[in-house]
């Protein structure tokens, strides 16, 4: 798809529509771009950079600007991502993407309304805070995830804490590097060392970048949480064997008199007192009774059963 802007996208026909205080946008999948732009000064770097997107970069060059971004998917953050590759030049702004997700979100864009910046930075900047635009709250969703998982934790429901807490530090993971890499390359477009933009673009871009390193330190303080959160587990789970052990302890240590006594008098030597007493039966009985119930006390009174 081919654009020009003024303010607002207009599809046309082709590049020469447009006008002397507009700029053209186009939108190609990367075969488009390939058959379009073979032999160009930025199209070699832009087809290696495309062939496996697997960050977001940026490369300042010459007389233009190019890089590509990866998108995670915030259905799915361990599985599912975007990528595209873009080129800023004066008076023109391209993507590159197979997926048409970019057309789909150029579409939702509000009109540019700032008149101090030029039109293609200000493109570039208005889709890159509709990417980060609703983050704030997508990541304070993901804080109450773990401070759910907590007092489930403290309530001794961790049964799938253990997965849930990596699943979801994966996931923080990934948003953490997501974050990380449009800040630097925000930062490194703001220097401008090709001229491209002015000092307004430029000043957007940093306050941009500042935006999505807060967010980066967001991510990393969740991060820091699901660790603490695993420190937790471990010791709620050392709690329990703890608590495990000491009842194992205290019902050895009773039954240990016991098999001493049946040992003893399992023996069945000839002269050994009260074997042929018609009592001994009960005595024995009433004696081991004895030794638990005092047995039972003690542990009380040591508070072995708390």
């Amino acid at each position: 798809m081919i654009y020009r802007l003024n303010r607002k996208l207009i599809p046309i026909e082709n590049e020469y529509e447009v006008g002397e205080n507009e700029i053209l946008v186009e939108i190609l999948t990367l075969g488009e771009f390939d058959e379009k732009y073979n032999g160009t000064y930025h199209h070699e770097l832009l087809m290696d950079s495309m062939e496996h997107v697997q960050y977001s970069k940026v490369e300042i060059l010459r007389s233009c600007t190019i890089g590509t971004i990866l998108v995670p998917d915030k259905q799915d953050l361990l599985e599912k991502e975007f990528g595209f590759g873009f080129y800023i030049h004066k008076k023109h702004i391209l993507f590159i993407d197979d997926t048409k997700r970019i057309q789909r979100i150029v579409a939702r864009l509000p009109e540019i309304k700032a008149f101090d910046t030029t039109l293609e930075a200000r493109f570039f900047i208005e889709l890159l805070e509709f990417l980060i635009n609703d983050d704030v709250l997508y990541l304070q969703r993901y804080e109450d995830k773990l401070v759910s998982l907590e007092e489930e934790l403290m309530e001794h429901d961790i049964d799938d804490f253990h997965t849930d807490v990596l699943r979801y530090r994966r996931e923080i993971m990934t948003l953490n590097g997501y974050y990380q890499q449009l800040t630097e390359m925000l930062q490194m477009m703001s220097e401008n060392k090709n001229g491209l933009f002015n000092v307004e673009d430029c000043r957007i871009m940093r306050v941009i970048a500042n935006r999505a390193d807060r967010m980066y330190d967001n991510t990393k303080m969740l991060r820091e949480y699901t660790g603490q959160l695993r420190e937790m587990y471990q010791s709620q789970i050392d709690i329990m064997q703890n608590k495990t052990m000491r009842i194992l302890t205290v019902v050895t240590t009773i039954f240990m008199p016991l098999s001493l006594i049946a040992g003893w008098y399992g023996m069945n030597f000839k002269y050994m007192p009260e074997l042929m007493n018609r009592y001994g039966y009960i005595g024995v009985i009433i004696f081991s009774a004895l030794v638990v119930l005092v047995e039972i006390i003690i542990f009380k009174k040591n508070k072995w059963f708390e």
